[in-house]
């Protein structure tokens, strides 16, 4: 069992400042945990994504508001909300580390979902190679992607938001052609379909794409937009599920691009022959593409020039917000984006839906901050209050193991009220915890009642606050949504964690890092103590300057009673995997262990020597009972030119 010693704090509060933390019971329940923040009050709010070209094709960035004009039902309409969305196109690469620390502060990134219909097993399995080529290839470094199955599907075998590119590659790597629905898959595809359109209309973020993997859709699209307007939105030939999941997506920038993996067919091309079903299957495929604002590639194996072209509209485009003069429910509105420049063409929705019916209010946990509770719902990153998270598992007590979890936060930006001298305000730490089957676990929630004085306001100012939590979780694979903040603003970062089994024969914990530098930032926790004895408090900070020590804290657990050896090596390798530096340990047990053995490794490294740049700290640890078994975490840090000093 890991010691229990009390987290050493930075400074000591006193005189500088009152920050009090409280643990309390979770607010919400599982159900809860799945609400999401509503970003419309009304019909009348909608917006448009806009994709401008030049003669070339190209997407253009700089313009602005006033080179635009919104036409809605032949009326002009002014403009309420204006947004220029310009996002660099870098795409994806050979990863050498994964982050072990995430913020919510970093450049915009795109945001997808990926879709996977059901299909034959040969389908998929192609669907598997096409998709690998878009995230190996196009997905970027600050892009958020999910995956999801829009008819069911093995437990566990989607992946919610993440930039981690092995997780996506996982979930796409599971998919076998979902489940076959028979007669039920309309009532299934158009049900899960509006469910997702639902979902997805509450994320932040200007555009949202779906890539869409399948070979047809039980629904015509043309048939909502082609209904005479006399009709008054009544759609009696089209599901009503597929009437709400479109007016879910021409309304919120839900932009839909199916892809076929069926590729390249002659069904259509053959001298004399005609497939209307083949044909139908392809326009149904394209409508559902044109109605939302996106394009389909169906009878072409040029996967790699679409998906060019999918990430060049989500890279650059403008986002136009407009109060619509549509009161009729259910009804399709026209909308033409004209811009003024010459020379120019617009590629945006045509028209909007309005919906059926009125959408209900979201609830809100009793007794969490409002702008805290909006974050924490998020299915992903929210900015506001910027913060850094890092989390890190360790044996625990009986199957559980302990996560630690540090958040440095930005309190500074919390809108703290200047009471003489005394930086006053409320803040909730919430942490929302999702398994891989998609559980929701109750919120863990803490409130922390702020006091700063001038001077320790100055000193979040130039640094952050960290908090030291800690969860406890069995085995699996789990999101971690991490929030911050107040009544008015918040920021959460979405972490996705693997625990281990500890009760296997030989297993590693998690890697922390403090610094000597890093020790002095400002440090609470709402806890008694900490399960795990950490050296220092675990920091965020991967960055570090010549003159810093970094000590790092391991735990290597071998389970077997027999007599044994453990080896515990760090190097710090550079970008070409060349070890600059090296820390080696071994630890013997006795003859005849008579229990489980834990062992704790904190070494120290210096960085004088070393250059300014990238570097890998690769930690390995390895038992004489396993010849050619080990445990490794690789940490990726960069080593500054100026000194602290």
């Amino acid at each position: 069992m890991t010691p229990r010693l009390r987290l050493p704090l930075s400074i000591a509060l006193a005189c500088i400042a009152a920050v009090a933390l409280t643990a309390r019971g979770s607010g919400a329940d599982q159900q809860n945990g799945q609400d999401t923040p509503t970003f419309r009050s009304s019909i009348n709010a909608v917006q448009v994504s806009v994709i401008v070209t030049d003669a070339n094709g190209k997407p253009v960035a700089g313009l602005t508001q006033d080179d635009f004009e919104i036409v809605e039902n032949k009326l002009a309409v002014p403009i309420s909300t204006f947004l220029a969305v310009d996002i660099p196109l870098d795409g994806g690469g050979p990863v050498r580390a994964e982050r072990d620390v995430l913020s919510n502060d970093g450049p915009p990134g795109r945001l997808y979902v990926i879709a996977l219909d059901t299909m034959s097993t040969d389908m998929a399995l192609r669907t598997r190679q096409i998709l690998h080529q878009f995230i190996e290839k196009h997905f970027g470094p600050n892009d958020t992607a999910a995956v999801v199955l829009t008819t069911g599907g093995l437990s566990g075998s989607g992946q919610e938001f993440t930039g981690n590119t092995r997780l996506l590659l996982n979930a796409i790597d599971k998919f076998d052609g979902g489940i076959d629905t028979g007669g039920g898959r309309e009532k299934n595809f158009m049900g899960d379909f509006k469910s997702l359109m639902e979902f997805m209309a509450t994320l932040h973020g200007a555009r949202k794409a779906v890539i869409f993997a399948s070979q047809n859709i039980p629904g015509d699209p043309y048939m909502i937009i082609d209904r005479p307007r006399n009709l008054g939105g009544v759609f009696s030939d089209v599901h009503p599920d597929f009437v709400d999941a479109l007016s879910f997506a021409t309304r919120n920038n839900i932009a839909i691009y199916p892809i076929d993996p069926t590729g390249l067919t002659t069904e259509l091309s053959a001298p004399g022959s005609f497939d209307t079903s083949e044909l139908d299957r392809r326009t149904n495929l394209r409508g559902l593409a044109e109605v939302t604002g996106g394009f389909a590639l169906t009878g072409s194996n040029n996967y790699e020039a679409a998906f060019v072209r999918l990430v060049e509209e989500n890279s650059t485009y403008y986002v136009l917000g407009f109060n619509s003069a549509e009161e009729r429910r259910g009804n399709y509105s026209r909308v033409e984006v004209r811009v003024k420049r010459p020379g120019l063409t617009v590629h945006s929705v045509e028209g909007y839906i309005t919906p059926r019916r009125p959408q209900l209010p979201l609830r809100r946990a009793p007794g969490v901050l409002a702008a805290a509770w909006d974050a924490v719902a998020s299915a992903t990153t929210t900015s506001g209050v910027p913060m850094r998270a890092y989390a890190a598992s360790f044996k625990g007590r009986g199957k559980d193991a302990t996560v630690a979890v540090s958040l440095e936060i930005a309190a500074n930006k919390l809108n703290l009220v200047d009471d003489n001298g005394i930086h006053r305000g409320e803040m909730d730490i919430l942490f929302a915890v999702t398994d891989a089957k998609g559980k929701r676990h109750p919120i863990m929630r803490h409130r922390a009642t702020l006091a700063l004085s001038d001077a320790t306001f100055e000193r979040v100012s130039k640094s952050a606050m960290r908090v030291i939590s800690q969860l406890r979780l069995p085995k699996g694979r789990y999101q971690i949504r991490a929030t911050a903040g107040g009544a008015a603003i918040a920021g959460s970062v979405v972490y996705d964690i693997e625990i281990p089994d500890y009760e296997d024969d030989f297993v590693m914990s998690g890697i922390s890092l403090s610094s000597s530098a890093t020790r002095q930032t400002l440090t609470v926790s709402p806890h008694n103590h900490i399960d795990v004895a950490f050296p220092g408090p675990p920091t965020t900070v991967r960055e570090f300057a010549r003159d810093d020590r970094v000590t790092l804290y391991a735990e290597a657990y071998e389970n077997r009673k027999k007599p044994h050896m453990v080896t515990f090596t760090v190097e710090l390798r550079d970008q070409s995997g060349r070890v600059v530096d090296t820390h080696s340990t071994e630890r013997e047990t006795a003859e005849k262990p008579k229990s489980a053995s834990t062992y704790a490794f904190a070494p120290t490294l210096a960085l004088d020597d070393v250059l300014p740049g990238d570097y890998v700290i690769h930690v390995e640890a390895r038992s004489s009972l396993d010849k050619n078994k080990r445990q490794v975490h690789d940490i990726p840090i960069r080593v500054r030119t100026e000194k602290t000093s």
